[in-house]
């Protein structure tokens, strides 16, 4: 198991595809700064349709925790991580390197195992990247981005993780399921871009219909939701919702793709 983890984190740091990615992202998020800089004092938008951000929260001076914040919940690094899924994995299903090394491991749930890991590496990876980013273009911008407290920003960081890790789990879980890699590329897309915000809408109201009382909101129990509206600054009770709802997705994608990948024929 341990071995072939380490062949899947070696591949993926010799791989190009990484590295493209996160240029690609680096460079939308850099566009995202300016564009964030000039939203300051608008109101926000009941429903976004494609990446946004909340500037109620934006200043010309603000700690990279703020801004990391804000990035953060405009869902751009999902936008990443639903990318480099499906170039990572599915590559090697078209390549024929996963029929050659499904039959060197005893279990083929392995495979989606590793997988995971090495999404949850550049989860990690695509965060460390991003607050570089963040801090260096963020000077050019704005007035001053400082870095503030060092101890909030991994908070922040880490919470975050958690929730994209989920997301890491749920690409996975579609890209396993579909097998069709431009499905998944388009559902991994429509996701953080709030292609699906107009359906979980509907659902809201025919659940509010049916309990007769709206203060249920589906979207607080979606990982696209979460990742847009929890930051260590919500409630405590909402941020352990988050964690648990995010846990919760995590093990059922995760034991989905791994019992998938046992059960199917390797292609």
């Amino acid at each position: 198991m341990l071995n072939v983890i380490k062949m899947d984190l070696y591949r993926m740091f010799r791989s190009r595809s990484t590295y493209l990615v996160l240029v690609g992202i680096s460079l939308f998020m850099a566009f995202m700064i300016q564009n964030m800089h000039g939203s300051i004092g608008k109101e926000v938008d009941p429903v976004i349709i494609g990446i946004g951000n909340n500037p109620a929260l934006l200043s010309e001076s603000m700690s990279l925790q703020t801004i990391f914040q804000v990035m953060a919940g405009s869902r751009i690094f999902m936008l990443g991580i639903a990318v480099f899924s499906v170039m990572f994995i599915n590559r090697e299903d078209v390549s024929g390197f996963t029929k050659n090394i499904a039959g060197q491991v005893q279990n083929r749930g392995m495979l989606s195992i590793s997988k995971f890991v090495s999404l949850s590496v550049y989860v990690a990876l695509n965060f460390v990247v991003g607050v570089a980013v963040l801090f260096f273009v963020g000077n050019m911008v704005f007035v001053s981005i400082t870095v503030g407290n060092v101890f909030g920003l991994l908070v922040e960081m880490g919470l975050q993780i958690i929730f994209h890790i989920a997301f890491a789990a749920i690409m996975l879980g579609i890209i396993v399921l579909v097998k069709q890699a431009v499905v998944s590329m388009l559902i991994g897309i429509l996701l953080p871009m709030g292609g699906f915000s107009f359906f979980y809408q509907a659902l809201n109201n025919g659940i509010h219909k049916l309990v007769g009382s709206g203060a249920f909101n589906i979207n607080d129990y979606t990982v696209t939701g979460i990742v847009a509206t929890v930051s260590t600054h919500s409630a405590t009770g909402t941020i352990f919702r988050s964690i648990i709802v995010s846990l919760v997705f995590i093990i059922v994608m995760l034991a989905y793709s791994v019992t998938m990948k046992q059960k199917r024929d390797v292609n």
